[in-house]
């Protein structure tokens, strides 16, 4: 099949497609051309669907391009029974239209009309969308673009766009939408980061939180999607099919350019590498810029214009950042807003009224616009969000946001984020018995893989520690000779004060110690501080507490401050101490100072300073006995 034959068969599609538009029931290649426009404008529901998803973290991903899903059909659902004849009904003087509700389909060019507009309404809502993003109630979001679709966007729309609306017979002229699509959404979305507040952890301790986009190459293809429906959307305005329409793309894509240039710019001049949001956004300010006087700006100044959007956005994004502290996640406010009012107040600037007006008053009028632009969709905005507020309705719970809006509002969780969660897990709790799900034959089935093999060696890892620790923590706290606490294991012991003030102290001498050293050697000696040690621990309770004080004191806390029955058990001690025969020595003897708290003001080191001089009484005495104090 040659080339030509090709050729051929499409002129003659065309050519057919033509002939039907023109003799079938539509009657005019005008209404083909508005359909062709609006289906490339309804690509901008997925351009930005692909930005949002991109400019957002992974753990919010599922939600924004649900909300760009389900704006579409409360959106358009709105519009269609309410919003569209507020827009393009018989206007009740100038301020909102009175008929054409739930049209019924019968009239076929208003239907053209309608699903031209209903795309257009859908953009100015998922405006909204990314300025609010990560932290909004799914269901709160539905509210929001049900009163926008219905109420904010087609009433603004009216006075702007309607023949009859009050700012359009004022003179005021936004020819796609700069203003009357894209800052009204803007100023809405604006309203909405004031109520909700920051991202959990955007803001603190005086410092901004960079959150990484999840996905920079979705950024760039839902760039390009925009760029091409937008073709759509400000040729398509022109609402007939002319040989306007090429200035009008051209000025669109002039503007668009050099608002990318005006990005790198900025980067460059910073001496910073080329940032993908940067650069991204600034194309898109060039294409919001440009949409409200396409029409009639020349190339040269559909260049300007472009150029100074991205400038505007940049510096306003920076000011709205930096200085207000407000958190908005895709610069909405700054590329659909400020961007969108410079282009409106530069048709003043730079071209004729086509309405006869002079130089200030086109410009007085176009600044009007804008400002009743904001004062309008800021203000009912922000009523709305204060309902939502007011009501608990809004913002998703601190826990939620935490773990992401794909999990809490979805139930929906991407492989990686889930993985990533379990780890997270895994490493707060230090549970090293936990194991992450292994999917066979994946990507991530083989990080979860690798890492469970990690956790097992963790885990043997954590108990040779232990066992380490535990041999340490012996051989730092117990005596290695006598195997009781040691003086440091004691008073660490006592420190968390256990029985509070209610205990007594006895300190434990063995008499003529150095003798025994001195007669039968070190070696014997420390035999017999093993074997005194052991004699004592078998008398002992459990909760007492017991411990080698040094040389040959021993010390003993008991819980009561019952000094007689104190005694009594020192006794007792003693008279074991004397029955038992001893390695080498045979009888060994010891003398036991014995006090417990008198008053609340009195401190460990009183209790053990009074039993100390007690043990001195009882060795004064003729040792082998016990005194109290």
């Amino acid at each position: 099949m040659s080339i030509f034959y090709i050729t051929n068969i499409l002129n003659k599609v065309i050519f057919g497609a033509i002939i039907f538009v023109k003799e079938g029931f539509m009657g005019s290649l005008d209404l083909m051309w508005i359909l062709l426009s609006a289906f490339l404008v309804f690509l901008m529901q997925f351009g930005f669907s692909l930005i949002e998803t991109g400019t957002v973290r992974t753990k919010n991903t599922i939600n924004v391009a649900m909300k760009n899903l389900i704006d579409t059909v409360f959106g358009i659902m709105f519009f269609w029974l309410v919003g569209f004849g507020f827009m393009f009904g018989d206007s009740l003087s100038g301020l909102f239209g009175t008929s054409n509700f739930i049209i019924d389909g019968k009239n076929l060019e208003q239907n053209a009309i309608f699903f031209f507009q209903a795309m257009f309404a859908a953009t100015a809502i998922t405006i909204v969308s990314g300025a609010v993003a990560e932290r909004i109630k799914f269901n709160a979001y539905i509210i929001v673009a049900i009163f926008v679709a219905a109420i904010i966007y087609p009433i603004f729309g009216h006075w702007a766009w309607n023949q009859n609306g009050w700012l359009y017979e004022l003179g005021f002229i936004d020819f796609a939408g700069s203003t009357v699509v894209h800052s009204v959404g803007a100023w809405i979305g604006l309203a909405g980061t004031l109520v909700l507040g920051p991202r959990l952890g955007k803001f603190r301790k005086g410092k901004i939180k960079y959150f990484a986009p999840s996905n920079h190459n979705f950024i760039v293809f839902g760039v390009f999607i925009l760029f091409l429906a937008w073709f759509g959307f400000n040729a398509g305005s022109l609402l007939e099919f002319d040989a306007k329409i090429t200035l009008i793309l051209l000025n669109t894509l002039i503007s668009a350019i050099f608002g990318g240039f005006a990005a790198w710019l900025l980067t460059f001049v910073n001496k910073e590498r080329t940032k993908v949001e940067i650069f991204s956004f600034g194309i898109i300010a060039g294409l919001v810029g440009i949409t409200a006087g396409c029409h009639l700006f020349t190339i040269y100044q559909a260049a300007i214009v472009g150029f100074i959007s991205a400038m505007i956005m940049h510096f306003s994004n920076e000011f709205i950042t930096k200085k207000l502290r407000i958190d908005d996640p895709l610069s909405v406010i700054s590329i659909h807003g400020f961007a969108g009012s410079w282009g409106t107040i530069s048709l003043a600037l730079f071209t004729a009224s086509p309405k006869g007006l002079s130089f200030v008053e086109f410009f007085i009028v176009q600044v009007l616009g804008v400002i009743v632009a904001f004062a309008f969709s800021f203000i009912l905005g922000l009523i709305l969000f204060l309902i939502l507020y007011r009501y608990k309705f809004l913002r998703v719970k601190k826990r939620s946001e935490v773990i992401g809006l794909n999990t809490s509002e979805h139930n929906a969780k991407l492989p990686w984020v889930e993985t990533i969660e379990s780890i997270v897990t895994i490493m707060k709790t230090g549970n090293l018995n936990k194991k992450i799900y292994e999917e066979r034959d994946t990507e991530v089935g083989i990080v979860a893989r690798f890492f469970n093999y990690l956790l097992e060696m963790l885990k043997e890892k954590n108990e040779n520690l232990k066992k380490s620790n535990k041999s340490l923590h012996k051989k730092a706290y117990f005596d290695s000779l006598t195997k009781v606490l040691n003086r440091r294991g004691f008073l660490e012991k006592m420190k968390y004060r256990p029985y509070g003030d209610n205990y007594s102290v006895i300190i434990a001498d063995i008499d003529k110690f150095k003798s025994i050293n001195d007669t039968y050697g070190h070696d014997i000696g420390d035999i017999i501080l093993s074997e005194f040690a052991e004699v004592i621990g078998n008398k002992i309770r459990l909760d007492d507490i017991f411990a080698r004080w040094g040389g040959e004191e021993f010390i003993l806390v008991i819980n009561t401050t019952n000094l007689n029955a104190v005694q009594n058990i020192a006794d007792k001690i003693r008279a074991d101490i004397e029955k038992v025969k001893f390695t080498k020595v045979g009888k060994v003897t010891a003398s036991f100072g014995v006090s417990s708290f008198k008053n609340s003001n009195e401190s460990f080191d009183d209790v053990f300073k009074n039993a100390d001089d007690a043990l001195y009484q009882a060795k004064k005495l003729g040792r082998n006995r016990v005194y109290c104090y």
